[in-house]
């Protein structure tokens, strides 16, 4: 590893990329076979990506025609499974789960005024939907609703509050790939 490091020095010092004083300095600590510096291994590995590793892939390293064909059958498949999909996103079943959250909250936030102002709730069955579904529930629900007692209202604050904490831990899960996405080892 550290012969490959020596050669790279040379090459950067003879093409006259980076600074001379400082690839003399690090050619003499990797020629004495000490370790170098994490800074100084970090301006090493940039200069090398930078400007000798695209020259390696200009001249002996090309890929083969055959590794190209089957790199672009890859991505042709991929476009193919993207195009089948339909493009769909998770974006979509986000936006469809925001609007059931708020259609529960609409009709939760009225049975929690309503308890707590004493507003009453017989109005237009168009504006709240969900509580006409006690004109269609069988006999024997309404039945268990009253053993426990329960009532449609209740349910409907309770699956509102479940949605309310789901977006709050959707929301943690996405704020910490977000941070694992910028944190950077290197720099620490």
């Amino acid at each position: 590893m550290n012969e490959e490091l020596i050669e790279h020095v040379l090459y950067l010092m003879e093409a006259k990329k980076g600074d001379l004083g400082r690839l003399n300095y690090i050619l003499s600590m990797l020629q004495d076979g000490r370790p170098l510096y994490i800074s100084d291994r970090k301006y090493l590995e940039s200069l090398i990506s930078m400007h000798i590793e695209p020259s390696k892939r200009k001249t002996g390293q090309q890929q083969s025609v055959e590794e190209l064909k089957t790199e672009l059958s890859r991505v042709k498949q991929k476009l193919e499974r993207y195009e089948r999909r339909g493009y769909k996103k998770a974006i979509g079943r986000k936006a469809v789960f925001f609007f059931v959250t708020f259609f529960f909250g609409w009709h939760a936030v009225v049975r929690l005024l309503g308890d707590t102002l004493s507003i009453n709730q017989n109005v237009n069955p168009y504006i709240f939907p969900l509580y006409q579904l006690k004109t269609i529930l069988p006999p024997q629900a309404t039945a268990i609703m009253a053993q426990y007692n329960i009532s449609l209202e209740m349910i409907i604050v309770f699956v509102w509050g479940l949605m309310i904490l789901t977006w709050i831990i959707l929301g943690f899960v996405y704020l910490v790939k977000f941070m694992r996405s910028r944190y950077n080892p290197a720099l620490h």
